[in-house]
């Protein structure tokens, strides 16, 4: 799986405990693919999704200040 729909994922599940994971990753899906980070119909990455990943590594760096 494409790391920005893990991180969803994850995000979903820490916020609603009770969610079944395959429901979590539906939710990121649909929201992931309307957002353009990945692509329609599939779970595959687009290069938006792909420096999502850099985007968020580079931003914690710069927090932790």
């Amino acid at each position: 799986m494409p790391a920005v729909l893990d991180r969803a994922v994850k995000s979903i599940m820490e916020d609603n405990p009770k969610m079944s994971e395959s429901r979590a990753y539906a939710i990121a899906t649909s929201q992931l693919q309307k957002s353009g980070d990945l692509k329609k119909g599939s779970q595959e990455a687009t290069e938006k999704g792909k420096r999502a990943k850099a985007k968020a590594k580079k931003y914690k760096e710069s927090s932790r200040g």
